[in-house]
């Protein structure tokens, strides 16, 4: 379950990464999820006063049109990263492998977290205490987080190694051929030898 915490936090991680690389799409998913983060604020109720629906109400709409694109640039990212990268085949299927694992991370830990947000929201010490509130939604967006990075490194490390068990292999079945094929061709030799010295 994306929070305020979770959303902020992938904001400034894309945002440095995103110029860092020179990653126009990671930078755009910085911005979304800048929205993201300031709906998510607004909805907690800390912003108070007369600007508070405003923001509100326009930040809704961004976020509504950040979760729609955020994985897009994600996608768009990964094909990016590739592109400009020397192994293309080995960061091809580490991004497609990354997102697609995350993805699924990230799902499953919003069932989850939608589960356990649902049981501890309607215990009393959460609904009476205002700090147990605030942990609450610091852990949940921390757990989110953890998720969705494990996820992404999960499975690009399992296709890197794939990739590079996958070129051993082919290396290594290489070699054993050329190796065939010179031992064959010395046999022949050998063979040419004694029967000139037959003749």
């Amino acid at each position: 379950m994306p929070n305020g915490i979770s959303c902020a936090y992938f904001a400034a991680r894309n945002l440095v990464y995103g110029k860092k690389e020179q990653n126009l799409f990671k930078e755009g998913i910085a911005g979304a999820q800048t929205a993201r983060t300031i709906d998510s604020v607004a909805k907690t109720g800390l912003i108070k006063g007369s600007i508070a629906s405003p923001i509100a109400s326009v930040f809704d709409k961004a976020a509504a049109i950040a979760r729609k694109i955020v994985y897009p640039l994600i996608i768009a990212s990964g094909i990016y990263n590739t592109a400009v990268a020397e192994d293309k085949v080995r960061t091809g299927a580490s991004q497609a492998s990354g997102i697609a694992t995350m993805y699924t991370f990230e799902k499953i830990a919003e069932k989850a977290l939608k589960n356990i947000n649902n049981k501890l929201t309607n215990t009393n010490i959460v609904k009476n205490n205002k700090a147990a509130r605030i942990g609450l939604y610091i852990a949940k967006g921390l757990a989110f987080v953890a998720a969705s990075l494990t996820g992404y490194n999960v499975g690009s490390k399992t296709a890197e190694k794939i990739v590079d068990s996958t070129r051993n292999k082919m290396q290594t079945k290489k070699t054993v051929n050329n190796n065939n094929i010179f031992d064959n061709a010395n046999s022949v030799e050998d063979d040419l030898f004694k029967e000139m010295q037959l003749l």
